[in-house]
């Protein structure tokens, strides 16, 4: 049974079997729900062995799972919360490629992969409680990763930029005024003034 690994306080909310035939994706929540402490779980499994087992898992916090849709070359496997975001996984690892904040104002009631014969070409469908049927391209990185991390980079430099600051105020750096005259040069002057 697929539920032994997580035990009776979880239950299956939507499962999938994998189009390639040796995987089966599972959407577990406890059965107790917590909006900040529970986690939600994408499970996929390896279905050529007996019992099956779990070869990844991504856990979501705070926010129920429902729905779950996989593409037909299964690169991508997609899952939904009750509100409203929908979220894009590598099916391999189950990384997720992107996150779609609020992408419906209600929970939403349905995804689904477009059919295609060109990788590139895969697009997901997602209908909601709010009437709204609209379409997500799972090739698109998800832009907060990026924006999370120039935010990192900012706060890196402002701290080291703060440090040097600190240290030379504090009379543990040489100021910048003491860099202004070149020993070398001009200790060849005074060779050079000695010779005259």
């Amino acid at each position: 049974c697929i539920n032994a690994e997580y035990g009776k306080q979880w239950y299956q909310r939507r499962v999938r079997d994998g189009p390639l035939g040796d995987t089966f994706y599972s959407v577990i929540v406890p059965v107790a729900w917590s909006n900040k402490t529970s986690f939600s779980h994408l499970v996929k499994y390896d279905t050529t062995t007996t019992p099956w087992s779990v070869t990844r898992e991504h856990a979501v916090r705070g926010e129920p799972l429902a729905e779950l849709a996989i593409s037909s070359d299964e690169t991508f496997v997609a899952t939904s919360s009750s509100n409203g975001h929908v979220y894009i996984f590598d099916s391999h690892s189950l990384g997720l490629r992107r996150r779609i904040f609020e992408a419906h104002g209600l929970f939403v009631t349905g995804l689904c992969f477009t059919s295609s014969h060109s990788d590139d070409q895969f697009k997901l469908l997602s209908v909601s409680a709010d009437r709204e049927c609209k379409v997500h391209n799972p090739h698109v990185a998800d832009p907060i990763r990026f924006l999370k991390a120039a935010l990192f980079l900012l706060l890196f430099i402002g701290a080291i930029y703060m440090i040097f600051c600190f240290l030379s105020s504090s009379g543990l750096l040489p100021h910048i005024d003491d860099f202004d005259t070149d020993p070398i040069a001009e200790d060849h002057h005074k060779h050079s003034h000695n010779e005259l």
